[in-house]
């Protein structure tokens, strides 16, 4: 396997910043301008760098993924996940380099009894997922060489999480906390998942995948989990999703099957517990 160069979009982020060590770990001469200094929805300016650095792989972690901003901010929604990696897809094509796009559980409707396959057909609720999807259509439709992974209720160090909000409420002094526990899914360590896309870049992987890791859970499940590792925490009271009436409606079952990621990458993905633990010791809680 040859070091590849590499140009990363979005690497300030919660996925980008674990990207940035995982890739620069691996030998690899990265790229990772800050959005200050590149946005994807310019065209020419992503070109003119692309020419001047010339990568092999483009990986977009780049998005909006305020959920429930995104159906305040369509505009910016469908810019910054759909238009944008249009845009990434298009100059990849045109400088003969392979084109990573993340992507996300939400462009399900959530119906599904068991887990979501990849030959599953998307049918999202939210502009979130709708604007999500459009990019992997972007993508498709205009790069040559493509992979698409899918990633769901994502935690991590280096951005907020639902877990690190969980855990600033509770030490601000809150006695009791109301989480959802009619919404489940499966949450994806950001080092793992960072740790999945390098792999995938290595051993040039084209097409769609799905990447968590192992177990499901409702949003009341993982805070319970969270609070019992620590060993302390608030009062816990379990509330429908419809009880918070927030603006993005959220699907009931988001749950990922990563067995063709795990095929495909000789992987044995970690349940979540584990790495949940894991995330808690770097937190220092």
């Amino acid at each position: 396997m040859s070091n590849r160069r590499i140009l990363l979009l979005g690497g300030a982020g919660l996925l980008g910043s674990a990207l940035k060590d995982e890739l620069s770990a691996g030998g690899h001469l990265l790229l990772a301008p800050a959005h200050s200094e590149l946005e994807i929805a310019d065209y020419d300016k992503i070109l003119l760098c692309a020419r001047e650095f010339s990568p092999d792989t483009i990986v977009n972690c780049a998005g909006f993924n305020q959920v429930d901003e995104c159906e305040r901010r369509k505009e910016l929604a469908f810019q910054a996940n759909a238009f944008g990696a249009g845009n990434l897809a298009r100059i990849a094509a045109e400088i003969g380099a392979a084109i990573f796009q993340v992507s996300s559980d939400y462009i399900f409707k959530g119906d599904k009894k068991g887990e979501y396959r990849e030959e599953d057909l998307p049918d999202p609720l939210n502009l979130y997922g709708k604007s999500k999807l459009l990019g992997e259509s972007a993508v498709r439709e205009n790069a040559r060489e493509f992979c698409v992974i899918r990633a769901s209720w994502l935690f991590g160090p280096g951005g907020p999480n639902f877990i690190s909000k969980i855990l600033t409420k509770w030490k601000a002094g809150a006695q009791e906390l109301k989480v959802v526990s009619d919404e489940k899914g499966k949450p994806t360590y950001s080092l793992d998942l960072a740790n999945a896309i390098r792999l995938s870049v290595e051993r040039n992987l084209r097409g769609i995948y799905h990447f968590c890791n192992q177990g499901t859970v409702s949003w009341m499940e993982l805070a319970q989990e969270v609070f019992e590792i620590i060993g302390k925490g608030p009062k816990l009271i379990p509330v429908s999703a419809e009880a918070y009436r927030l603006p993005a409606q959220r699907p009931k079952n988001s749950a990922l099957s990563s067995k063709k990621i795990e095929a495909a990458l000789g992987l044995t993905i970690r349940p979540h517990l584990e790495a949940l633990k894991d995330y808690l010791e770097k937190m220092e809680i």
